[in-house]
């Protein structure tokens, strides 16, 4: 499987946390949001499920962001 495919956040969960994933989990907050936003009040399952995704996706794309600024610090100081 390719790095960045849309499925490689729900196939390689192991590998989820790569930099070379982060701009998916960034296109899955961005869109998931998006859809959230277009919702209509009656959809509460539907925005319960969605929101639980955007959390998740959230999560993941600040602990990639973490670890890239962690990683940072350490090239700064040998």
């Amino acid at each position: 499987m390719r790095h960045g495919h849309k499925a490689e956040r729900t196939r390689c969960p192991q590998a989820t946390h790569h930099p070379c994933h982060r701009p998916v989990w960034a296109d899955a907050v961005t869109s998931t949001t998006a859809f959230i936003g277009m919702l209509g009040r009656t959809r509460t399952a539907e925005r319960v499920r969605l929101q639980a995704e955007l959390d998740r996706a959230q999560r993941v794309l600040d602990s990639i962001d973490a670890a890239a600024a962690k990683a940072g610090d350490h090239a700064d100081h040998p």
